[in-house]
C-alpha cells in the first residue's frame, strides 16, 4: 500500500534516489530541502517511492514489486515521471501502453568545463548589451510566463532570489536573454536558458549569459548541470564545454 511520507527525516528515502543519474540536481536538492512531496511503501522500511516536485516525479527502489506499479498508477496525465533505470522504465511503458508519452532528452558531461574558457565566451557581449546577475527587482519584473521555473519551484520572485541565481542580458532596461537555476540548490543545479525577447536571437546572448551562470557554480564549488530538451540546447552546451552527450527518456501518461 502506498502512503504519503510526512516525516521531514528523508535519510530513509535518500538511498532509495541514490541510482538516479539524470535529474540528480533536482532531485537531491529537494530531497535535503524538504521540498515536494512524497509516497512510499512504508515509513519504517521503504523499498519503494515517488518525489513529485509541481509537475516532475522521480520514482526509485524495487521496480518489481507490486507497490511499484501502484505508484506509477497514481501518476496523474501530463505530469513527468523519471525512472532511474531500464527496469522502471519497462514498468511504465507496460502500465501506460499505447497511452505513454515520452520526452526525449539528453544528459551532458559537466567534467571538461574549462573556467577560462568560459570567461572568453563571457566577454563576447555585443555591443550596447549588458551582463548583469539579476536583483530583486529585475526577477520580479521578468515575464513569467516565459520563466515559468520561478512561480513553479520557487513560488515567488522573493523566493528565487533567496534560492536561486539568475544572469541575465540586458538591451537598455528590458532583460532579453537569461540563464538560472531550474529550482533551488544545495551543491549543484539544473540550468535553464530562456530567450524572453525572440527579437534579439542569434546574437549569442544566451551564451554569455550561461557562461557566467557557470562560472559562477564553478567559483563557488557548486556542479552545474546541462540537460538539454533540444538540439539547439544541446549545441549550446557543447560550445560551453559540455561532453558526453547521452540520450534518454522521460515519460508522461496521456489523457
Amino acid at each position: 500500500m502506498i502512503i504519503e511520507w510526512l516525516d521531514e527525516d528523508r535519510s530513509k528515502l535518500r538511498k532509495l534516489f541514490d541510482s538516479h543519474t539524470r535529474a540528480r540536481a533536482i532531485i537531491f536538492p529537494a530531497l535535503d530541502q524538504g521540498r515536494g512531496n512524497i509516497w512510499s511503501n512504508s515509513l519504517e522500511a521503504p523499498t519503494v517511492a515517488r518525489l513529485q516536485l509541481a509537475i516532475i516525479n522521480a520514482v526509485a527502489g524495487d521496480p518489481t514489486i507490486a507497490d511499484a506499479s501502484e505508484l506509477i498508477q497514481m501518476i496523474q496525465p501530463l505530469q513527468l515521471v523519471i525512472g532511474p533505470n531500464d527496469d522502471w522504465n519497462r514498468l511504465i511503458k507496460d502500465l501506460w501502453g499505447e497511452q505513454l508519452g515520452i520526452q526525449e532528452r539528453t544528459l551532458l558531461s559537466p567534467e571538461s568545463l574549462d573556467i577560462d574558457h568560459l570567461k572568453w565566451l563571457r566577454s563576447q557581449l555585443p555591443d550596447g548589451y549588458r551582463l548583469e546577475r539579476m536583483d530583486l527587482e529585475t526577477i520580479k519584473h521578468v515575464d513569467k510566463r516565459i520563466a515559468m521555473h520561478i512561480p513553479t519551484f520557487f513560488g515567488s520572485s522573493t523566493e528565487f532570489h533567496k534560492m536561486g541565481v539568475g544572469y541575465c542580458i540586458k538591451f537598455e532596461d528590458e532583460v532579453v536573454s537569461m540563464a538560472s537555476t531550474f529550482t533551488p540548490y544545495t551543491n549543484e543545479f539544473e540550468i535553464q536558458v530562456d530567450t524572453m525577447n525572440p527579437s534579439h536571437q542569434r546574437k549569442g546572448l544566451a551564451t554569455v549569459a550561461s557562461s557566467a551562470l557557470i562560472i559562477h557554480a564553478l567559483e563557488n564549488g557548486i556542479v552545474p548541470h546541462w540537460d538539454a530538451a533540444n538540439e539547439i540546447s544541446i549545441n549550446l552546451a557543447l560550445k560551453l564545454g559540455y561532453t558526453n552527450p547521452k540520450h534518454w527518456e522521460a515519460y508522461y501518461l496521456k489523457p
